[in-house]
C-alpha cells in the first residue's frame, strides 16, 4: 500500500502544479474556450492517474494474495509447496512420457522385426519368381522347338528317291544232278539299284529297279546276273535315343525296320557248254535292317535281304541247269526326300 501512495503522490502534485500555473499567468484572459480546453486536459490527467492507480492496485493485490512473501523468507527447506507440486507433476509427466517412449520403441522394434520377416519372404518370393521364370523360358523354348518341328513336318515332303549298293553271294545252286551231278558255287558279287517311294508315317512303299552279278567258282560255269523290278514295303519301329550329346534334338531319328517285296526277276547264266541263256520268273524277297534320319530330308538304310527267283529254265531244250536262283545280300541305301 505504501508503494501505491508513493506512485500516486507525484501524479497529484503534477496536477496541482498545472492548475496553479494556469491561474498565475493568465488571470485576466480566462475565457469560456480556455476553460473548456483546460477541462479536457484535466480529464486526461485524471484518467491517466486513475489508470495508474488501478494498475498498481491490481499488482499490489496480486502480490498480496500470493502465498510466497519475499519479506517473510522461505517457509521451509527446499522448494515451497506449489513449487514442489509443480516438480512432482513434471516428474510424473516425464515418467509417463518415458513409458510412452519405451512403448513406441518396443512397437518400433516389433515393426522392424516384421519388416525383416517381410523382406526375407520377399527375397524367397523373388527367388521363386526367378526360378519360375527360368522354367517358363525353358518351356517356351520347348514349345518353340515343337512348333518349329511341326512346321518342318508340315513342310516335309514324304516322297523320296533312293540309291542302293549291295554285296551279293548266291551260295550253292542246284544243277541238274542227273546230267551233271554237282552244284553251282558262286563267289561274292555286287549289285546296285534305284528306288523311289513315299512315306506314310512309319510305313514306306517304293518301287525298285536293281541288278546284281556274281562269278561262279564251279568249273564249266562263268557267271550269273539277275535283274529285278519289284514293289517293296517297309515298316519302321522308332528306337528312342538320349536327347543330349551328339544326338541332340534328333533323338527319334533311329529306327529298325522289316521289309518284303515281290516282282519279276530275269536271270542270265553263262556256261562253257551252253553259252548264254536267260529266263524271267517270279521274284520275292524279305529283309530287315536299321534306318537313321540325318536330317528332315536325308536318311540311310543298312540291312540284309534274302531274294529268290523261281520258275526259271536255264540251259537248253534238253537240259536245264537252273530253275531256282537264291541270293543273299547286304545293302546300304541313301534316301533323299524332295
Amino acid at each position: 500500500m505504501q508503494e501505491l501512495v508513493l506512485i500516486c503522490l507525484p501524479l497529484l502534485f503534477k496536477l496541482y502544479s498545472i492548475m496553479i500555473t494556469q491561474k498565475k499567468f493568465h488571470p485576466a484572459r480566462t475565457t469560456q474556450l480556455e476553460q473548456k480546453r483546460k477541462g479536457e486536459i484535466m480529464k486526461k490527467i485524471v484518467s491517466a492517474a486513475a489508470m495508474s492507480v488501478l494498475l498498481f492496485a491490481a499488482a499490489g493485490s496480486g502480490i498480496a494474495g500470493s502465498k510466497y512473501v519475499p519479506g517473510k523468507g522461505p517457509s521451509g527447506p527446499g522448494c515451497p509447496d506449489d513449487c514442489q507440486d509443480q516438480l512432482d507433476m513434471l516428474n510424473s509427466s516425464q515418467a509417463r512420457q518415458d513409458e510412452q517412449i519405451n512403448a513406441l520403441q518396443s512397437d518400433q522394434s516389433r515393426q522392424d522385426s516384421e519388416i525383416d520377416a517381410l523382406q526375407s519372404d520377399q527375397s524367397r518370393q523373388d527367388q521363386q519368381i526367378r526360378a519360375n521364370s527360368t522354367r517358363l523360358d525353358q518351356h517356351e523354348n520347348e514349345i518353340n522347338a515343337l512348333k518349329t518341328r511341326k512346321t518342318h513336318d508340315d513342310q516335309y515332303n514324304p516322297w523320296y528317291v533312293k540309291g542302293i549298293a549291295r554285296m551279293v553271294w548266291s551260295g550253292s545252286m542246284d544243277v541238274d544232278k542227273a546230267e551233271y551231278g554237282f552244284k553251282g558255287e558262286t563267289d561274292t558279287g555286287y549289285g546296285a539299284g534305284l528306288a523311289a517311294g513315299r512315306r506314310f508315317g512309319n510305313f514306306r512303299a517304293e518301287g525298285e529297279m536293281a541288278m546284281q552279278t556274281a562269278d561262279f567258282s564251279t568249273k564249266g560255269l562263268s557267271d550269273i546276273t539277275i535283274q529285278t523290278l519289284m514293289l517293296n514295303g517297309f515298316y519302321h519301329v522308332p528306337v528312342p535315343l538320349p536327347s543330349f550329346g551328339i544326338f541332340g534334338a534328333n533323338c527319334d531319328a533311329l529306327s529298325i525296320y522289316g521289309m518284303a517285296g515281290m516282282g519279276a526277276g530275269k536271270a542270265e547264266v553263262t556256261s562253257d557248254m551252253y553259252g548264254e541263256d536267260s529266263d524271267t520268273g517270279f521274284a520275292y524277297k524279305v529283309g530287315a535292317g536299321i534306318a537313321y534320319e540325318f536330317t528332315q530330308n536325308m536318311g540311310m538304310d543298312v540291312g540284309y535281304e534274302y531274294m529268290r527267283t523261281s520258275a526259271l529254265e536255264l540251259g537248253n531244250d534238253e537240259h536245264t541247269l537252273f530253275n531256282d536262283v537264291k541270293t543273299s545280300s547286304v545293302n546300304a541305301a541313301l534316301r533323299y526326300s524332295f
